[in-house]
């Protein structure tokens, strides 16, 4: 893949992460809608543009950058990544059908199983990610 042509697709794509979260900003504070839920958009979306945007333009200009791109759209890096979200979704999957059949048998409160689910699937992705890069 063309290293300029992803940078441009990634500058977009942060471009609207930005976008959502100003509408989010909008929506939330101005039309006093759901200002909680969209506080939590906010937060989440309009950093994430900004920084991503910021990263974009930098790797523009950095060498080191680019051979970062280059390094991850090789078909091996895709592969692993790939076999690594494969691996993640099924086992956070599972983890979710386990915990709906306890909710039964244990009372599990709606906001720390959210939370531990929020870390619980980046770890096992990155853990795979891991095994996968040793194996591969």
């Amino acid at each position: 893949m063309n290293i300029e042509r992803s940078i441009k697709r990634s500058s977009v794509f942060y471009l609207i992460f930005m976008l959502i979260g100003l509408a989010a900003a909008i929506t939330g504070f101005v039309f006093d809608y759901h200002r909680e839920l969209m506080t939590g958009l906010t937060c989440g979306f309009l950093p994430t543009g900004a920084g991503g945007l910021i990263l974009s333009q930098y790797s523009k200009k950095s060498p080191q950058m680019q051979k970062n791109i280059q390094l991850e759209n090789e078909e091996r890096n895709k592969f692993i990544n790939a076999r690594a979200g494969h691996t993640a979704f099924w086992v956070s999957y599972w983890y979710i059908f386990i915990a709906t059949i306890a909710y039964n048998l244990v009372t599990i409160p709606l906001l720390p199983f959210l939370i531990v689910t929020l870390f619980f699937m980046p770890t096992v992705y990155f853990t795979a990610v891991g095994i996968y890069h040793k194996k591969y």
